[in-house]
């Protein structure tokens, strides 16, 4: 009885676990081309670290588009 005790406690325990989700913001500034720059801030993504990464480049290409074009991604 106390190991059936011990095991349920243990699978208890995995499920009540948050899921290994990883959530990215990103933002890019780029110039408007008045001499001045806008900044955009992208709604919060999460998901599998791989789905993370691909938002982080999808960020980065867009940023590439405009000069000087920057992006940064702060992970949470």
């Amino acid at each position: 009885m106390k190991k059936f005790l011990v095991f349920a406690a243990a699978a208890a325990f995995v499920f009540a676990l948050p899921s290994c989700k990883k959530c990215s913001t990103c933002k890019y500034t780029y110039s408007d081309g008045a001499g001045g720059t806008t900044t955009v801030t992208t709604g919060e993504a999460c998901g599998k670290k791989k789905d993370i990464d691909a938002w982080e480049s999808a960020c980065k290409t867009s940023a590439a588009l405009y000069t000087s074009g920057t992006c940064t991604c702060d992970k949470s």
